[in-house]
């Protein structure tokens, strides 16, 4: 027999068995079965002695304020005076005082020689001590107590973690009927593993049993899959039917639906952002209950050793989302969707969006699903989720937001289809992302449509949330600033609706939602009237909810773009007045989303009220750095790029109207650049193509990058030009990623193939194209009949346009059975083998254009320029670094004040600022 070696001790799960050479050393626990009361109060009165031992070791004095700095440590959420606490935290802070008191105060004398009251005392602590955790304590916690209270405690007193051994009882854990005793049961092991060695002794029936009954807790912890006793691939069939056994009974339980439905794979959301959910619905204390049962499904997983309990979906509880709840989170079993898939397509809409099912859903492009929105004034939403339907990869948000360069407008030429109801603005984010699409509808509706989608129900639900912003904002501040957090957003950031009674995140968002109503409520009265006094209150007080809103995203670390869609643009430049609303909107809009550190852009270069100045912080202009945009700008449309000498006169116009004091050089300020970017140059297609490969890992070479530029522009450009629409080429390059992880050149036209027969090689005639996608999406070659077949041609148009096709770089004919047919080869062009590596072979038009003259500016530093449009390569920059200066805090300021003229820069671009005057935007 093998001698069992003292294993180095670490903390985590390891299994003790007849083939390991693990010791059961330590803290010793038998019998251990699925009902965690009946072990852990036991495990946790041997503990007892050896806590007491560490805290004395810790500290010998007074226990109370011991324990005061035992909780600053291990639970700082416990001296939050303005938060209710949790009982989970509520129970850690009555083990830490117990265990305290036990140590300091009783020590190791024996409990007969104290009096009747210590006795009492004694024993009402060495209760609390025991039952922490286990649904019988001082309030009747939950596991995350036990996190929170003796793991984290020994987590940051022990210098090597405590051995436990659990020796479980096999009889106990083989005969379990209720499943979900025995997961509440090993949640508490994977608890006390953050803390402690804990090795479980099982034997090999036992071992089996938890590998077939508890197979995600058994890879997790102990890694031991069903894979080491048969096939590594889990069967598809058996995980949904799987997943539809863990949710079924929730058919009455809505609640828990709704909540499941909220909750997401990626990331963690904590309790208190569900309590303020209004998709999720559900009282502040019904939320831990609701979340334990999802977790005994092993539908959830739960972190609680932050300061916030976190939870998220596990695979399964992602497949139970996917396959098992419809978009309004009710049930409906698996076999059902997939025949109704196939019946009448997927339904519209996604959590907490109801739109009307359509039957022809399966066959619309990503563009055609966006534009159908469903009408407000039915039930659909006038803020909707930018997500395909549920169980589809439509890529949506990553298909919006690669081709938009970063503090910039991007202009792109696509062809959008007009939303069923321009009214309807999409919401769409990632942990650290917010993408806002919506339909030009003017000024004032774009306007309105934009500040009801940043500050909507689901923004303020899912993004904009308690635990992003604090409780009372103190998430936002990164600790490095000298100013109170109140200070910053009303000083610095300029955040409005901000005042002494709103400094809590509950007030605020009353205040704020009560504001958006209001003003959302005057933009219906007024986008048709003519009483030019109301309008130009209403601009103002909408540009000034949409600036604090994107600095609040923008101070709670979370990018911004707005995505714009101008379905005819035609009918917008042949109408001047149109036109001009819409370069003017860009102009007075884009300046006032900008920042410079903790400082408002547009408060220091444009204003200039002597009350509104006062009002500001101190700063200071390091060399070489400008003011930000906090919100990046796409503008999609037909022959959008052909706007951008009109939006650059716009944006200059603006940004010369810088203060007084800054055009002459008194006050020093950094310059603000705004970028007006062709987004379908070859350097766009190729920034696109970079940025899918970093965010999917795609190990591209540099020279197969650039064969995909080559390939995409060659996809997507119309005849006699070398420009093509990003969106086309996002979309093919996500459809080729479906299909291999590191897709060819041959792949991606393969997925590009798939495209509108309009979209996809524009420069061939229709017919033609038809045929070549064809081809390239075939599996074999093809002879004449089932190309006319597969392509939906005619056989006249397959006898005019197949001479054509066969002269593409990659049709070639074989020959089978005495048969020519057609096929396509992956081949590499004698060019691309022979000719070195090109950077790119289009360069972006850019002049720089010096937006006013200034003693200042032209010895330090250029303030204001602009990147303009022009059909010719121009540079002409006279920029200087500029010195460091500062402002003194709420100083008295002339009527023009403290900042410099703002630069225009990047590929195309320029910048702006608005005033306010008559009817201002």
């Amino acid at each position: 027999m093998r001698t069992r070696q003292p294993a180095v001790r670490k903390r985590g799960v390891r299994l003790v068995s007849h083939s390991t050479d693990i010791s059961t050393e330590g803290i010793t626990c038998p019998a251990v079965s699925p009902r965690l009361t009946e072990w852990v109060p036991e495990l946790l009165t041997k503990l007892r002695a050896h806590t007491e031992r560490t805290i004395r070791e810790y500290a010998t004095t007074d226990p109370w304020r011991t324990s005061a700095q035992l909780l600053a440590k291990i639970l700082p959420a416990w001296k939050d005076t303005e938060e209710p606490w949790t009982d989970d935290v509520a129970e850690a802070v009555a083990y830490t005082r117990a265990i305290t008191t036990l140590a300091l105060t009783y020590g190791d004398e024996p409990t007969t020689t104290l009096s009747a009251y210590h006795q009492q005392r004694h024993a009402d602590l060495t209760d609390t001590v025991t039952s922490i955790g286990t649904g019988r304590g001082p309030v009747n916690a939950d596991l995350g107590a036990l996190a929170k209270g003796p793991v984290a405690l020994h987590r940051e007193l022990d210098a090597h973690p405590t051995t436990f051994t659990l020796l479980l009882d096999g009889d106990a854990w083989t005969s379990l009927t209720d499943r979900r005793t025995g997961v509440r049961a090993l949640a508490a092991i994977a608890v006390l593993a953050n803390g402690f060695d804990v090795r479980v002794v099982a034997s090999p029936r036992v071992h089996r049993h938890l590998v077939k009954r508890y197979p995600k807790w058994t890879e997790c912890h102990l890694d031991l899959t069903a894979s080491r006793d048969g096939s590594p691939h889990t069967d598809h069939g058996q995980t949904v039917e799987t997943a539809w056994k863990a949710i079924r009974d929730l058919d009455t339980e809505p609640g828990k639906r709704r909540l499941l439905g909220n909750l997401n794979p990626e990331y963690a959301r904590s309790y208190r952002d569900l309590t303020t959910d209004h998709a999720v619905d559900v009282a502040d204390g019904t939320i831990s209950r609701y979340i334990l049962d999802l977790e005994d499904r092993e539908l959830v997983t739960v972190d609680r050793c932050g300061k916030h309990n976190t939870v998220q979906l596990t695979d399964l509880g992602e497949r139970a989302v996917q396959q098992c709840l419809d978009d309004t989170d009710d049930l409906i079993h698996p076999d059902q969707r997939r025949l109704g898939e196939r019946l009448t397509g997927t339904p519209h809409g996604s959590t907490s969006t109801v739109s009307p099912r359509r039957s022809d859903e399966e066959t619309l492009t990503p563009d055609e699903w966006v534009a159908a929105t469903g009408d407000p004034d039915a039930d659909a939403e006038y803020v909707q989720w930018l997500t395909g339907p549920r169980n589809t990869k439509t890529h949506l948000h990553e298909r919006f937001s690669t081709v938009a360069h970063d503090d910039a407008i991007t202009l792109v030429d696509a062809h959008p289809h007009p939303f069923d109801d321009g009214r309807v603005a999409y919401l769409s984010h990632t942990n650290d992302q917010t993408h806002v699409v919506l339909q030009w509808g003017g000024p004032l509706a774009t306007l309105g449509r934009l500040a009801g989608a940043l500050l909507s129900e689901k923004a303020l639900s899912k993004i904009l949330t308690p635990a992003r912003l604090g409780h009372e904002f103190e998430a936002i501040a990164d600790g490095t600033q000298a100013y109170p957090v109140e200070r910053i957003l009303r000083r610095g950031h300029q955040v409005g609706w901000y005042s002494d009674a709103e400094t809590t995140y509950g007030a605020w968002r009353e205040r704020i939602t009560a504001v958006r109503d209001r003003l959302l409520a005057k933009v219906a009265e007024l986008t048709a009237s003519d009483d030019t006094a109301a309008r130009a209150t209403l601009f103002a007080d909408l540009h000034g909810l949409i600036a604090s809103a994107t600095q609040l995203y923008h101070a709670a670390g979370v990018e911004l773009t707005t995505t714009i869609r101008l379905p005819d643009t035609d009918a917008l430049t042949r109408n001047p007045t149109q036109l001009q609303d819409l370069c003017t909107f860009l102009a007075k809009t884009v300046p006032k989303q900008s920042v410079y550190g903790i400082h408002a852009g547009y408060r220091m270069l444009f204003e200039d009220r002597p009350a509104k100045l006062r009002r500001r912080l101190p700063y200071e202009v390091a060399p070489d750095t400008q003011v930000d945009l906090t919100m990046s700008w796409v503008l999609a449309g037909p022959t959008v790029t052909d706007l951008g000498e009109q939006i650059t006169t716009a944006l200059r116009g603006e940004l010369s109207d810088v203060r007084e004091t800054i055009a002459d050089g008194t006050e020093h300020a950094p310059p603000l650049k705004i970028p007006v970017v062709d987004g379908t140059t070859y350097p766009a297609i190729r920034r696109a193509i970079e940025r899918v490969a970093m965010t999917h890992d795609v190990q591209w070479t540099p020279r197969e990058r650039q064969r995909l530029v080559r390939l995409c522009l060659r996809s997507f450009s119309p005849a006699d030009t070398h420009r093509a629409c990003p969106y086309d080429v996002v979309a093919s390059l996500l459809g080729a990623l479906n299909e291999s992880p590191t897709p060819t050149p041959a792949e991606v036209e393969r997925a590009a193939a798939t495209r509108s027969p309009t979209r996809f090689r524009p420069d061939l005639p229709p017919t033609a194209t038809k045929l070549y996608a064809t081809l390239l999406r075939a599996a074999q070659p093809c002879g004449r009949s089932e190309l006319i077949n597969q392509s939906g041609i005619s056989a006249s148009s397959y006898d005019r346009r197949i001479s054509a096709v066969s002269e593409l770089e990659r049709v070639q004919p074989v020959h089978r059975n005495g048969h020519r047919r057609w096929t396509t080869a992956d081949t590499t062009p004698a060019d691309v083998r022979s000719t070195p590596l090109l950077t790119h072979r289009q360069t972006t038009a850019t002049e720089r254009v010096c937006s006013h003259t200034s003693t200042w500016a032209s010895q330090q530093s250029a303030h204001a320029w602009t990147a303009l449009f022009t059909p010719h390569l121009m540079h002409n920059d006279t920029s200087r670094p500029m010195n460091t200066d500062s402002i003194a805090p709420d100083h008295q300021s002339s009527p023009r004040g403290t900042h410099q003229p703002t630069t225009i820069h990047r590929t195309e671009t320029p910048s702006l600022h608005s005033k306010q005057g008559g009817e201002t935007q």
